[in-house]
């Protein structure tokens, strides 16, 4: 029986270090997606120079939609990078957070609200362990396209966006009836029980790396209410959390529902987006977290991104 759980153990222990070794060769050595990388929109803050974004923002498309991060520098010497990927649940924000606060120490993170509602799976609190124990459990299909770089090549992430992670939209798509999604009302919708749990995780991640962590709900007449403006206003008050709803805001904003979005309220385009960003900014600025790098010549390398976006976009 000694022989036999000696001989398992054995076992496990080689298969151990196989998989070590499998999970170097297939871990990414870029975060780009030619090298493999997951979740590429946000994984592109890695590109950035390390400890120099002061803010972070996570969420789904609503977030990436909504806050410039080259505007918040031109006005205020703010640097923030949006690490926002399409549908990203909360399992995801978490993960992403886990990936991305490894290289940057930010004063502040952002949760975007509307993921706060997108449903989630149990798994991510096991299966972030295992990934990043062994790589491979994440990226085990990268077999089918390894290179020679894979098996000796050091990590190294050059892959940048000049935009830091905002998505622009230009058209215009306007709501009709749009002057009843923010009506005033007493209910709530309640967050679902294992979503409370991913955002206490990732408030007490955050804050462990020294971040605040605050929740921010942007413009959006398709996916907001007043009853998850309720349901998240008191959880935040249960968690001492600080909450923004730019939906409560957006008289003061200023948004027009007929000029100010690309998609009939789903999201605000790039118009809107100045907006959302101005008035963020001065919230910013209230709160005196941030402080402003312009005169820093150790980021001058944000006027060269604004200077690319202006030239090859002609906007901001």
């Amino acid at each position: 029986m000694r022989k036999l759980i000696l001989r398992f153990i054995v076992f496990i222990l080689i298969l151990f270090i196989i998989l070590l070794i499998l999970s170097r060769i297939v871990l990414p050595k870029n975060n780009s997606e030619e090298a493999g990388m997951n979740n590429i929109r946000a994984m592109k803050i890695l590109g950035e120079k390390e400890n120099t974004v002061d803010m972070i923002v996570y969420g789904d498309s609503e977030a990436y939609a909504s806050i410039i991060p080259l505007q918040l520098w031109n006005d205020y010497g703010y640097t923030s990078f949006i690490c926002a990927t399409s549908g990203q649940t909360l399992p995801d924000s978490c993960r992403i957070a886990y990936d991305t606060l490894k290289y940057q120490n930010p004063k502040i993170v952002v949760l975007e609200a509307d993921t706060i509602y997108l449903n989630s799976e149990i798994s991510v609190p096991v299966s972030r362990v295992l990934y990043e124990i062994l790589p491979i459990m994440e990226y085990h299909n990268r077999w089918k396209n390894l290179s020679l770089k894979d098996f000796y090549g050091k990590i190294k992430y050059t892959e940048r966006d000049s935009n830091k992670g905002y998505y622009y939209l230009s058209n215009v798509d306007p709501v009709e009836n749009s002057e009843k999604y923010m009506e005033y009302s007493d209910e709530i919708e309640e967050i679902p029980k294992l979503n409370k749990i991913y955002v206490k995780m990732l408030k007490a991640y955050c804050e462990s790396k020294g971040a605040e962590f605050v929740i921010v709900s942007v413009p959006s007449s398709n996916n907001w209410n007043y009853k998850r403006h309720n349901g998240v206003k008191q959880f935040a008050n249960e968690e001492g959390i600080d909450f923004l709803d730019l939906n409560e805001k957006k008289d003061e904003i200023e948004i027009d529902w007929t000029k100010d979005t690309s998609d009939k309220g789903d999201h605000v385009n790039y118009p809107g987006a100045k907006k959302v960003t101005k008035y963020l900014g001065e919230w910013l600025k209230e709160k005196n977290i941030l402080e402003s790098h312009k005169d820093d010549i150790n980021y001058n390398f944000w006027n060269d991104d604004l200077n690319i976006i202006v030239t090859t976009m002609n906007f901001y």
